[in-house]
Order: structure tokens, then C-alpha cells, then sequence
């Protein structure tokens, strides 16, 4: 059995690292590829890392692929991330924090055994390997919610299918690797349990190769194409679909529906007489949206910002307008507006005022 075991490690490393190597290598790939390759090399990285006799068969290169698959949860986190909530690339905060988690991680794993920093600590050592392996399941569990936040705002098609096998693969795999310290201590899983969990990762990387191969994840690893440059401009103009699309622009600037407090797609779809998922269709890939949100905000804002501007509403309250433009409350309409401008709502209406001062007195003789 030991020898089957080898043989289901050996697969799994050869087509998890075979699908990480897809991944980084697609002509297009956008910010979520490089955290997908890393994840799913993870996978192959475990069966390294935890394959018996493997600090004696690899000397140090064993402590690489530790760090590797100590670092894969917090990856898996940044993906969740990037996919599910459209985050840009990782920042400094980001690197520092997975750094922290493998290094507190890897020593309590290695104090426990009487080796490293900690080995003259073999208590506070499995203490530490406790903490490390309960933030890793934390992040895991963060991941998961991220891809059921927002799945209804969700206008890209492949995306909401991946949400729930994001969700399986995550809990099945990562929380499973996670957390099995908890379950079975330090002496680790049985061998038959081994046996089954290693065949579910080769099955699990196999059909990752096989979904790569066939180009079924290339609208989320891929650079998405450009959003529309105003809420308007309609960038595809083929089908039924791009005349859908034309109708939700005219009717959202014509009847202002995006003014209604928590409007969703299904009250909008219900508001045009049309199926949701033709309208995600025809916003997605007509007005060049991701994210429903995401379209509402561009004409929420757009009208705040020039009432913001307007000097005859200079003493209407911020609150007032925000609230006229279907935010529910000053904080959603604070953080949107600064995620958009870069600065607060007040910032912006002082800017404009100043701005406003000085062409006058640059026109005055």
C-alpha cells in the first residue's frame, strides 16, 4: 500500500504542477493566473512536502516545498480575491503577511520535533503549529465566502459557475490539508485514509489539466477585455442580446431606475420584462460590466459627482445626495465614491469649489 501511495503522490505532483504550468504560461493572463498557478501547484507541493523520508530524500529543498504548501491558503485567499471581488495584484501588506504565517507556521512544525528555534520549546512550538494552521483554514473559510458574497451581482457567466467549484475544490482539498492537524495531531492520517484523500487530489488535478486543456477557465485567467468607458457606450452591437442592451441604457437614463434603493438584477430584469440571465448577458458583454454593482455605481456616481460640483447645491447635505442617488446610507455611497475618485465626497466638493475660486480669479480684470 505504501508503494500505491507513492505512485498516487508521483501523479498528482506531474499533473498539478503540469496545470500550474498552463496557467502561467497563457498568452493573456490577467492578475488571477499567477495566484491559480501557485495554488494548484500547492497541491503538488503538499505531496512533497508530506511524502515520508522527504527531508532525507530532498536535504533542503524539503523546506522549500513546506513553505510552498504552508504558503498555498493564503494564496488560495488572494485568488478569492482577485476573481470574486475583481482586487488587483497582491501589495507589500499582502507578501510581510504570508511570510509571517509560513515562518510562525514552520517553526512550530519543526519545534515540535526538537528542531529549529523553537526546539527547546516543543510545547509552544505545537502551539504556534495550532495558530499558523487555524489561520490557514480562517483564510480558506474567507475564500469560500467571498465566492457566495455577490454571486447574484455576478455578470460574468463562467464566473458564477466557478463560484460553487471554487467553493467544492476549497473545502474538499485546502480545508481538508488544513485542517487535518486538528483531526489527527502530530502522528498523521492512516495510511487508508491517505489513500483516499491522495486519490481524490489526483482526480482533483486531472480535472483541472482536463478544464485547462479544453479552455473552459479563460475568461477568469485571462486579461478581461476593457469596460465600457460611460454607462452608455455600447461595445458590441450584434443580436438580440446588443438590443437589450441599448434598451437597459435608454431606460436606466431615461426612467433613472438606478436611483431606487438595493435595485437588484432580478428587479431590474423583472422592470425591462426579461430573463436575468440574458440581462447579465447583455450587460456583461454589450456594456462591458463585470459586476452589477459595478454598473450601478457608474451612474450613481456620475450623478453625485456633478451635484457635488453644482454650486447651487453647495449647502445640500452630502447625506441628501447620496441618498437621492440610491446609496442606503453615507458609508457604501463614502467608500464607492472614494474607490472611483480617489478622494472623499467632501474632498471632491471642496476641490471643486477651490477649482471654481480660481477660474475666477483668473477671469476677473
Amino acid at each position: 500500500m505504501a508503494d500505491f501511495d507513492l505512485l498516487l503522490r508521483a501523479a498528482t505532483v506531474a499533473l498539478s504542477f503540469s496545470a500550474a504550468l498552463a496557467v502561467a504560461l497563457r498568452r493573456h493572463r490577467g492578475a488571477a493566473a499567477p495566484y491559480a498557478a501557485f495554488a494548484i501547484a500547492g497541491i503538488g507541493a503538499f505531496m512533497i512536502a508530506s511524502a515520508p523520508g522527504a527531508h532525507s530524500a530532498l536535504g533542503l529543498a524539503a523546506f522549500f516545498f513546506n513553505a510552498w504548501c504552508l504558503a498555498t491558503p493564503a494564496v488560495v485567499w488572494l485568488l478569492a480575491r482577485c476573481l470574486f471581488r475583481d482586487a488587483g495584484r497582491h501589495d507589500a501588506k499582502h507578501v510581510l503577511a504570508i511570510g509571517a504565517l509560513v515562518s510562525a507556521t514552520m517553526a512550530g512544525d519543526y519545534g515540535r520535533f526538537a528542531l529549529g528555534p523553537l526546539a527547546a520549546y516543543p510545547g509552544e512550538a505545537h502551539l504556534l503549529l495550532l495558530a499558523g494552521r487555524a489561520a490557514a483554514v480562517a483564510l480558506l473559510a474567507s475564500a469560500c465566502a467571498m465566492a457566495v458574497m455577490h454571486w447574484r451581482e455576478d455578470l460574468v457567466e463562467q464566473r458564477r459557475r466557478a463560484r460553487a467549484a471554487f467553493i467544492v475544490v476549497v473545502g474538499a482539498a485546502f480545508v481538508a490539508l488544513a485542517g487535518s492537524e486538528f483531526v489527527f495531531g502530530g502522528r498523521g492520517a492512516p495510511l487508508d485514509v491517505l489513500l483516499v484523500g491522495h486519490g481524490l487530489l489526483l482526480a482533483l488535478a486531472f480535472a483541472l489539466l482536463q478544464v485547462l486543456a479544453r479552455g473552459g477557465l479563460a475568461e477568469l485567467l485571462d486579461e478581461p477585455a476593457p469596460a465600457a468607458a460611460v454607462p452608455l457606450a455600447v461595445v458590441r452591437s450584434d443580436g438580440l442580446d446588443a438590443a437589450l442592451a441599448q434598451r437597459v441604457a435608454g431606460e436606466m437614463e431615461k426612467r433613472k431606475l438606478w436611483k431606487r434603493e438595493g435595485l437588484g438584477i432580478a428587479e431590474l430584469a423583472g422592470e425591462l420584462g426579461t430573463q436575468e440571465y440574458r440581462l447579465r448577458r447583455a450587460i456583461n458583454r454589450h456594456l462591458g460590466y463585470r459586476n452589477f454593482n459595478d454598473f450601478l455605481h457608474d451612474y450613481r456616481l456620475k450623478e453625485a459627482a456633478a451635484r457635488l460640483a453644482d454650486p447651487g447645491e453647495r449647502r445640500l447635505p452630502v447625506l441628501t445626495i447620496a441618498l437621492d442617488c440610491g446609496y442606503g446610507s453615507i458609508g457604501p455611497f463614502n467608500r464607492a465614491f472614494k474607490a472611483r475618485y480617489g478622494i472623499t465626497p467632501s474632498q471632491f466638493r471642496n476641490q471643486a469649489d477651490s477649482t471654481r475660486e480660481s477660474a475666477s480669479h483668473r477671469a476677473a480684470p
